[in-house]
């Protein structure tokens, strides 16, 4: 899987595994699927798991994918080793994590979670806070984040949703509950968003137009 590294001078703001994981949803947006990416770091905050959405597009031999549960986050943890504990590690995802992948959080033994865009539809991360569901196995949890980066990273997979149906149960919900993300899905569509996607255009070139519309 190619993420993007190295970029200090785009979206300096973010560590590097933040922006690796808005490098892996571009990729798995270019990859015609849902346009969101995970990755997991060590207490040094080196990146040691990689994995975006693979739910739709086609299907990769060095993900899961081609299934519904192909999220960024059970790919990014599948490979951890399983004889090990893992609370010495944190789950970084571009977008707030459902109920499956908060559990996998959970199941795989991660002391801690960050993401950057909200969901407010199926977003669980709340779950994690949980003193009942955690026990003896706290999740530590950071997000969302509440500027362009936290808006750009919830509208990309909004947008993606409303372009495969635009009247349907999530998209009337998301309207709903955040009007203010429904709006900055809009603001991509019209910004070109699937139309870089189309052309391949790389994330390093597509980041500043897509930030600049949200």
């Amino acid at each position: 899987m190619t993420i993007v590294t190295n970029q200090s001078v785009l979206l300096p703001e973010l560590s590097e595994p933040e922006r690796a994981c808005l490098a892996l949803a571009w990729e798995a947006m270019l990859a015609g699927t849902n346009p969101i990416g995970a990755v997991v770091v060590d207490g040094n905050g080196k990146i040691v798991g990689t994995g975006r959405s693979a739910v739709y597009g086609t299907a990769s031999p060095d993900l899961l994918s081609a299934s519904r549960l192909a999220h960024a986050e059970v790919n990014a943890m599948l490979r951890l080793p399983v004889n090990e504990r893992h609370q010495g590690l944190r789950l970084v995802t571009s977008l707030e994590p459902c109920q499956m992948c908060t559990g996998a959080v959970r199941m795989a033994t991660v002391g801690a979670l960050t993401f950057l865009g909200a969901d407010p539809v199926n977003g669980t991360a709340w779950v994690l806070e949980s003193a009942r569901y955690v026990n003896h196995r706290p999740v530590k949890v950071t997000g969302p984040r509440d500027d362009k980066v936290g808006r750009l990273a919830a509208g990309l997979p909004m947008a993606f949703s409303l372009s495969r149906n635009p009247n349907g149960e999530f998209a009337s919900a998301f309207r709903e509950r955040r009007a203010d993300l429904a709006a900055c899905a809009d603001a991509l569509v019209r910004a070109g968003l699937f139309g870089l996607a189309s052309r391949g255009v790389p994330w390093s070139e597509a980041a500043p137009a897509l930030l600049a519309a949200v």
